[in-house]
């Protein structure tokens, strides 16, 4: 009986969904306040432009070697399962944090472990879906991952409201359950049926050396603008926490609700976005969410109370959901089939180390105009809008980003079929 429902379990995609399901409530109960529970210790902006560049850069600058590797092995369940295990792992000694620099070793630690992870999830997805089902297939499991991350995030709600509204041991119990769940999510892996297709050659690949080359400048041209993006985008991540618990003066409720917005928002939204891009390939989708984005900086930067930051969350659930399957898909659609893990790796490592820059030189930037003009939010303001700035510079090179493969729609036929269905009045 047991062997049967170990067997049943191994069918199709059930590990992955259980994976994704245990480990986002894990992260929903401890990552997003990470930065809150720094700032609880007493951190600065410094301080938090620091935890900000870590948390960037090394789960981003060291996937390259770790997805060669796993190219190479033909394997990535092994890598992700001992990724995993050690991050959740490290909880335990965030949660056990008394200072602001403690937790950021801490955390610089734990990104090395997530870099393991990232490189070699997205790659095992690509080798679990086939082309056309890839967006409701990665949609069906981000709003997995999406509800078990609010349930998480609504457990760390229920445990903090029994602490001081103001104190950082609110946090702890979240950190030590996100720990253990953590670990079983790295464990569930276990029972993924992998073959080793990769080391042994794999099926041939239907491309040619001009194929090759239009895909790989493709790739390095999509490479080059998002970390222009993202360089401009990481601007306002060390800000955040700030404004929303110092300028605000946000409580650790406030800090949790933030989040359940977000997430109810994303989640409410994200298999529709799996459908949508089925239909229109991924390349549009980014380009919508790349404009919408350039609307958080401003909205932080100009509010005056939590309730714009509550709206903002809310609208911001179209870009996320947009960005949690459209990314994934444009690079399973660029790389080449024994390659996926690399290009995962090339990616993420550049965004690592553009991140990295952005968030130290925000962070230090802001803390000296502090200085100067002896004004928090003024500062903040002042690389809000060069954050707002850049991302729109960047949201317009995304205009010229192609489409590496066909797909059945375009835009436009899309919104032929929404206007011909509301005219007729069908749902």
């Amino acid at each position: 009986m047991g062997v049967r429902l170990a067997s049943g379990w191994r069918e199709r995609r059930r590990p992955l969904y259980a994976n994704q399901a245990t480990g986002q409530f894990s992260s929903g109960l401890a990552a997003p306040f990470v930065p809150y529970y720094a700032t609880r210790l007493g951190a600065t902006t410094a301080d938090l432009g620091w935890l900000s560049a870590f948390s960037n850069l090394f789960p981003n600058l060291l996937q390259l070697p770790w997805g060669r590797l796993s190219d190479r092995v033909g394997r990535r369940v092994p890598f992700i399962v001992l990724g995993m295990i050690v991050s959740s792992s490290l909880f335990l000694l965030i949660a056990a944090s008394a200072s602001p620099w403690q937790l950021i070793l801490l955390v610089m630690v734990q990104a090395i472990a997530v870099s393991i992870v990232a490189p070699n999830w997205g790659a095992l997805l690509g080798e679990q879906t086939e082309h056309g089902r890839r967006g409701r297939v990665f949609g069906s499991i981000s709003m997995i991952g999406g509800v078990a991350s609010l349930g998480g995030t609504l457990l760390a709600a229920f445990l903090v409201l029994r602490a001081s509204e103001s104190e950082a041991h609110a946090f702890q119990l979240p950190f030590v359950i996100a720990a253990v769940v953590g670990i079983g999510a790295g464990l569930v892996l276990l029972l993924v049926r992998e073959t080793k297709v990769l080391a042994d050659g794999g099926a041939a690949e239907p491309a040619g050396p001009a194929r090759d080359t239009e895909r790989d400048r493709d790739f390095l041209f999509f490479v080059r603008v998002q970390s222009v993006y993202n360089f401009f985008m990481s601007f306002s991540w060390p800000l955040i926490p700030i404004t929303v618990a110092v300028v605000l003066r946000a409580s650790n409720l406030d800090i949790v609700m933030i989040t359940v917005v977000s997430a109810v928002s994303t989640i409410a939204l994200q298999t529709q976005v799996g459908r949508l891009l089925d239909r229109v390939g991924p390349v549009t989708l980014i380009q919508v969410s790349r404009f919408l984005f350039i609307l958080v900086p401003l909205a932080y930067g100009l509010a005056s109370n939590l309730l714009w930051v509550y709206v903002i969350s809310a609208v911001m659930g179209v870009p996320s959901a947009i960005a949690n399957v459209a990314f994934n898909a444009y690079l399973l659609d660029v790389a080449p089939p024994k390659r996926h893990g690399e290009y995962f790796g090339l990616f993420n490592g550049a965004i690592g180390l553009v991140t990295f820059a952005g968030c130290l030189i925000s962070g230090y930037t802001a803390n000296w105009l502090t200085g100067i003009w002896g004004d928090v939010w003024l500062a903040l303001l002042a690389m809000y809008l060069v954050s707002s700035a850049g991302r729109t510079a960047g949201a317009f090179l995304c205009l010229r980003i192609r489409d590496p493969t066909r797909y059945p729609e375009s835009v436009n036929d899309v919104w032929r079929h929404f206007h011909h269905h509301a005219a007729s009045g069908r749902p």
